[in-house]
């Protein structure tokens, strides 16, 4: 009785942890060529890809950033030096629980 006792209890406290988020930001990797430039604060910009025949983009193995959110919403930075047409290069990261509009390359 001791015995299956403790191993409901070891099973229950295992799920707990198993229903813990493993990845806390999604991301990818890119090299595209800029497609427009919004200035979104005085120190950040959003950023959007055209996809040439050039452009790369590699999602992390473990925990990936979806391409489709990338092409649709962009990324924002602190990079608002680029123009149109420049090639661009980063780390694009989105936190787990955010939306589309929180990607962010760095």
């Amino acid at each position: 009785m001791k015995i299956a006792l403790l191993a409901l209890v070891f099973l229950s406290t295992n799920s707990a942890f198993a229903a813990a988020p493993l990845c806390p930001y999604l991301e990818g990797q890119i090299f595209a060529v800029v497609r427009s430039v919004t200035p979104v604060s005085e120190k950040k910009c959003r950023v959007t890809f055209a996809w040439g025949p050039k452009a790369v983009y590699a999602p992390a193995y473990s925990c990936p950033l979806d391409i489709d959110e990338v092409s649709s919403f962009g990324a924002e930075t602190a990079y608002c030096d680029v123009k149109v047409g420049e090639e661009i290069s980063g780390v694009v990261i989105r936190p787990t629980e955010g939306t589309p509009q929180d990607i962010f390359l760095y």
